[in-house]
């Protein structure tokens, strides 16, 4: 019993581990609070005739709301493109099981990656937003282009999914971000589906148990399936990162003692 609550022991190892992906989903959920608000104000009144026994639903009106929370949405879910970055870098680094503050390399990550993750979480929201209206005004119309645009939903959809975990680990511009997410989204196919699936289980929870969710949202809701995303796209990660050179314990003595020489050849100077 000793050992179990012991500094090492896997259990308090898990329950740490846990801790810092709560704390993890709280920083990155104050950067998501002005598009939750948006969302919340637009949809809201056309969303609750659904959910009121004998409520009256529009759907004309529905879709127009959903234009316009699309419109409105853009600005204000821009911040949350860093902060997702942000989150990623963190949590790539404890799949990793690399020593750092979470605080601390967040925010490092933050300002690092703040004008590439604005624009390229504008450039999602948009496209994203549009194929979702387009979806819901094909819907009533019937037909099959619907399906067609359901299926490139999809698609932009899992090459979304792998957008700020490299913006968080490779330096690249913006287009050659989006074209890499393509190429591992392809590369990785198996551990995308598995990666889109996981990413969902939060709207399917929200389907199921309604507003029962929110504390289990609060503490784990972006966070948590990220962790476990992360866990999935880790590997790939690795393919393409370059080697560490592995020196030698002699090497390594002969490096530093060239350091020390150069900087004794500086000071005489």
């Amino acid at each position: 019993m000793r050992n179990f609550f012991s500094i090492d022991s896997p259990f308090v190892v898990a329950l740490t581990r846990f801790a810092d992906v709560m704390w993890l989903n709280i920083l990155t959920l104050i950067f998501a609070i002005p598009l939750f608000i948006e969302q919340a104000l637009i949809l809201g009144p056309v969303i609750s005739p659904i959910m009121t026994e004998g409520g009256q639903f529009n759907y004309d009106l529905f879709v127009a709301a959903v234009m316009w929370a699309w419109i409105f949405g853009i600005p204000c879910s821009a911040i949350l493109g860093p902060a997702c970055t942000a989150m990623h870098y963190v949590l790539l680094k404890m799949v990793r099981d690399e020593d750092s503050y979470i605080t601390k390399s967040f925010f490092k990550s933050f300002k690092e990656n703040f004008k590439q993750g604005i624009v390229l979480q504008i450039i999602k929201f948009i496209v994203g937003g549009m194929l979702i209206v387009d979806f819901f005004i094909l819907s009533r119309k019937g037909g099959f282009y619907r399906y067609v645009v359901f299926a490139m939903f999809i698609v932009l959809y899992i090459v979304g999914l792998y957008v700020f975990p490299l913006l968080s680990k490779f330096v690249n511009t913006n287009m050659k971000t989006i074209k890499n997410a393509f190429m591992v989204a392809i590369i990785a196919l198996p551990r995308s589906f598995g990666m889109a699936i996981i990413s969902i289980l939060p709207l399917i929870c929200a389907y199921f148990f309604d507003i029962k969710v929110v504390p289990v949202y609060v503490l784990i809701g972006i966070a948590g399936p990220s962790y476990l995303c992360a866990k999935l796209y880790d590997p790939t990660f690795k393919r393409f990162e370059p080697e560490e050179e592995q020196l030698s314990e002699e090497e390594e003595l002969s490096a530093a003692i060239r350091k020390i020489d150069s900087l004794d050849d500086e000071k005489e100077e």
